[in-house]
């Protein structure tokens, strides 16, 4: 009796663990996930590392989303997000070799740029000009000439040196008081003007209680300086090594700012956050303000995102002339890669 019982739960056991086998290998679950793995691209990712302009913050955005989404992978690219600012100026973290690509005012470029550093623009993020002069009216400024003799807030180094041209270029003799990112000094009335990006620094100004009416505000496109700002930039030495790579580093940031401007909510949850990784003050609704304005300055030219305009760049290489500081004139086809 013992010797048959024990008989036939062996042949039960062969016969379940043979169902088991039938039904691993006829899981249609099973089959869509070993497709699934084949599609996969390679894990391999070439690192980069790129620099942003200034602090992290909305103005970057298509940076984080192309990051956050997927799109640098989707080329091979595995991409570090360094923050600029004073204290890291992009220029000189990509001559010293420590980034790959950074973001620049064009005229900064133009006026970097040089025969033992060529630099290449791969993307013109930025359409328009954002930079403004910001007072109050309580200091009776009411036109250009009246800043003469005033104190002005300039952001220090690279950051502010189209706002020393403009003021040369106007002959205004202001006192220069230098700026990192602060409006204190503005609010505190310890100067009397300050130069400010329009979806930035003047948008924190009314958030702190401003009213539009309360200010006078010039334009730098209104007296010849519409000047665009934030392009992305390569030497032109890595791009001669890895062209495809920075080809590729360019359509996916593109391709993440695209997401972003369509996607509004989510990128600002994703900036903020990276504002708060970096323990960095992050307002919601700024932010939001933020990425609102750079839409327009991104999709001024809708069917020609990243294009460089060869009238934007003689704009830079005149106001640099002037200022005798073009020391080599840039050739629009080297300078820029269509």
């Amino acid at each position: 009796m013992r010797s048959s019982i024990t008989l036939l739960i062996g042949i039960a056991l062969i016969f379940a663990g043979f169902c088991l086998s039938c039904e691993k290998k006829t899981s249609p679950e099973e089959t869509i996930t070993s497709q699934e793995e084949k599609s996969v691209p390679p894990t391999h990712l070439h690192k980069v590392r790129y620099t942003i302009k200034w602090l992290h913050q909305a103005q970057f955005a298509g940076a984080y989303m192309a990051k956050e989404m997927g799109f640098f992978q989707q080329y091979g690219l595995d991409v570090e997000i360094i923050q600029g600012g004073v204290d890291n100026p992009p220029y000189k973290a990509l001559i010293n070799g420590k980034t790959e690509f950074c973001s620049m005012n064009l005229i900064t470029a133009v006026e970097r740029n040089n025969p033992e550093f060529p630099l290449i623009n791969l993307a013109q993020i930025s359409q328009k000009n954002s930079s403004w002069l910001v007072g109050k009216k309580t200091t009776g400024i009411k036109n250009l000439q009246d800043l003469n003799g005033r104190k002005v807030g300039v952001w220090r180094d690279e950051a502010g040196d189209h706002i020393r041209y403009f003021l040369n270029d106007n002959k205004i003799r202001a006192q220069i008081i230098p700026l990192d990112w602060s409006v204190n000094l503005f609010l505190n009335d310890a100067i009397d003007m300050m130069n400010v990006m329009s979806y930035n620094e003047y948008h924190r100004i009314l958030m702190a209680g401003m009213e539009p009416e309360d200010l006078v505000v010039f334009n730098l496109s209104d007296y010849g300086y519409d000047l665009v700002d934030d392009g992305t930039y390569t030497s032109r030495a890595y791009y001669i090594q890895h062209p495809e790579l920075c080809k590729n580093f360019t359509k996916a940031l593109i391709e993440g700012w695209i997401y972003a401007l369509n996607h509004p909510d989510e990128t600002v949850n994703v900036v903020v956050r990276y504002m708060r990784d970096n323990h960095l003050p992050a307002n919601y609704n700024h932010q939001y303000w933020m990425l609102n304005r750079m839409r327009e300055r991104i999709l001024e030219n809708p069917d020609k995102v990243g294009y460089l305009n060869p009238e934007d760049l003689a704009l830079a290489e005149e106001i640099l002339k002037r200022n005798g500081k073009l020391a080599y004139p840039v050739e629009y086809k080297e300078f820029f890669l269509q």
